[in-house]
């Protein structure tokens, strides 16, 4: 059985498109792990215990207590450039932390990518389209 996917696509993702919102935007042809996590660190100001790797991610993903607004969006604008395998662990983080936040509680994160990017993201996470 396959998870859905939370995720949003867009034609053009922009932050214009949400109104009161943290909103973070990746720089485009991330090409490393490492440059990944030091942006994500970066654009959603990360706390300083982030311990930049794929667990504390997922684990600052599912707390954003250090961001006041309470929609979280995390945009896209083109897939980072990983091997296959870390894409797809991160893709992985990603949908998990999206679809493990409930209605009420503090934080919504939502996470958009474009829509060139749908089919690759999907078929990564075994969704059907």
């Amino acid at each position: 059985m396959t998870t859905p996917s939370p995720f949003r696509y867009c034609a053009n993702p922009t932050s214009d498109l949400w109104r009161d919102a943290f909103v973070a935007v990746l720089p485009p042809a991330i090409e490393t792990k490492s440059a990944l996590l030091k942006a994500l660190a970066s654009m959603l100001m990360l706390p300083a215990y982030f311990g930049s790797n794929w667990d504390a991610l997922f684990d600052c993903l599912r707390d954003f207590g250090w961001i006041e607004e309470h929609d979280i969006v995390l945009i896209h604008q083109d897939l980072p450039i990983l091997p296959r395998r870390e894409l797809s662990i991160y893709l992985r983080i990603l949908r998990d932390a999206a679809l493990d936040w409930r209605s009420g509680e503090p934080h919504r994160f939502e996470v958009v990518f474009s829509a060139l990017d749908q089919e690759v993201v999907e078929n990564m996470l075994g969704v059907e389209i």
